[in-house]
């Protein structure tokens, strides 16, 4: 059976289910299900290590029951009657459940579809195709420096369905491909191996330019010759797109959730209106960008998706919510519900964890608006400082404290890029580096759930190794 029959099968079944539902009296309840294709060839020290092609199909439903008791419980079986089994586990599930105060599924409303989601060269791809892609990227590497091995890597193409029916009237669906490239190089010259430098490229189609990711990778990888520490001193620090997506990303979005909010945890708490970060930031969600990886035309729970400011010139306006947290403080739904939860997953990030889990609150493309300066131009502008592309460690949820190992980063001095950074680390809070944001840079780059530039950070601190 192709994969869109499987997907005409799987919706007739979540129908028919539904209904049954309804006439037991449910009056909240909801099925998200999925049929997906991942074609997926993974690298290892510079050689094909694995490829393969799988399918995956299911439906995760949700059912409320008098006093706000949510039940949840999925399947990928296909037949019908394991597909009611489901829908009746999560009802028995709902009844025996503490209550969920304020649980809340969208109504019914207008979806815009949007333009770009699907690439029939994605579907059309053989294992072959993925192949050849991933050895386009490993020659690359290897050609623009000898000394260079593509330590690992990832290509990655998916398409498939996407779909939603609940009690309240929503009813929709999607057709999507993603595809991403991943390769992480070292390099190695008389008994020195630098750390794995990686590039990757996320899209929507199938034109993935493999060489670029193999030759930027390997220029990074070899640019961490020879590395010296760095006596501790607090100045200024570029945080490349990479530094930007990961932990200052996860601070940000942990501070903007609605869930956040709710519990009180979120430092931007009754704070809309004010003043929360420099006046160089500006900050939206968009789920409607061209392009954009994680673009959408309804959320994980069938609301309608939308761009959102969250934040305009350093004055917070707003926060993400699903139906559930806007209920419960009584705003709009911004359309957030993600079956997945983001993080450094890359294949969790794709594929997800679709109709296997509850939605959770996350952003679709959290976008930093871009400055004019490039990342070179705001290092030739530094003092004493560092460049800092990507780093290991942690944000600390609610605080936002960084205490981060500097795992590709450069020290400069009157404008100039000195040496690689052996050790080290950046340490401070993430609330207090976004009000000292003093240039964006124009280099914005796709990550999965964000498109960021390079941000300038005035007054960090650095500690030598």
């Amino acid at each position: 059976m192709s994969l869109n029959e499987t997907w005409t099968e799987l919706s007739d079944s979540v129908h028919k289910t539904m209904r049954k539902l309804e006439r037991q009296g449910v009056t909240l309840a909801e099925a998200f299900f999925t049929t997906t294709q991942t074609t997926e060839v993974r690298v290892r020290n510079s050689e094909i290590f694995s490829q393969n092609r799988a399918c995956d199909a299911g439906v995760g439903f949700r059912v409320a029951v008098e006093g706000n008791k949510v039940g949840f419980a999925c399947t990928n079986s296909m037949n019908e009657k394991t597909i009611d089994e489901a829908a009746e586990k999560a009802l028995h599930l709902a009844k025996v459940s503490s209550r969920t105060g304020n649980f809340a599924l969208p109504m019914a409303d207008s979806i815009r579809k949007l333009k770009g989601m699907f690439d029939p060269q994605v579907m059309e791809a053989s294992v072959e195709d993925v192949v050849e892609l991933a050895k386009l990227g490993i020659d690359a590497a290897k050609d623009f420096d000898k000394r260079v091995i593509v330590k690992t890597g990832q290509v990655s193409f998916t398409w498939g369905w996407r779909g939603l029916v609940n009690t309240l009237g929503v009813d929709c669906e999607e057709k999507e491909t993603k595809t991403l490239i991943y390769l992480g190089a070292s390099g190695k010259q008389n008994g020195e191996v630098t750390s794995s430098c990686a590039d990757f490229i996320f899209k929507r189609t199938a034109d993935l330019n493999a060489e670029t990711v193999g030759a930027n990778a390997a220029k990074t990888a070899i640019s961490l010759f020879k590395p010296s520490p760095v006596a501790s001193f607090q100045g200024t620090v570029v945080f490349g797109p990479e530094a930007v997506s990961y932990q200052l990303f996860e601070a940000l979005v942990d501070a903007l959730k609605g869930e956040t909010v709710v519990l009180g945890r979120s430092v931007w708490s009754r704070k809309i209106g004010e003043t929360v970060a420099s006046n160089l930031l500006t900050i939206e969600d968009n789920a409607l960008l061209n392009d954009g990886f994680s673009s959408r035309s309804f959320d994980d729970e069938g609301c309608p998706s939308q761009k959102t400011v969250l934040m305009r010139r350093g004055r917070l306006e707003s926060f993400l919510h699903n139906a559930t947290t806007a209920n419960m403080l009584k705003t709009n739904d911004t359309g957030n519900a993600s079956r997945y939860s983001g993080g450094v997953s890359m294949a969790r990030a794709i594929v997800g964890n679709g109709y296997r889990a509850k939605p959770e609150i996350h952003p679709s493309n959290l976008v930093i608006q871009q400055g004019r300066k490039s990342k070179e131009q705001m290092v030739s502008e530094i003092d004493r400082g560092v460049l800092v592309e990507s780093m290991a460690g942690f944000a600390q949820a609610g605080s936002g404290a960084i205490s981060a190992q500097l795992s590709t980063a450069f020290y400069v001095e009157k404008g100039e890029v000195k040496h690689p950074i052996k050790g080290g680390m950046v340490s401070g809070v993430a609330f207090d580096w976004f009000r000292q944001v003093s240039e964006t840079g124009s280099d914005s780059k796709q990550f999965t759930d964000s498109v960021v530039p390079s941000l300038k950070v005035e007054n960090v601190k650095v500690i030598g190794s």
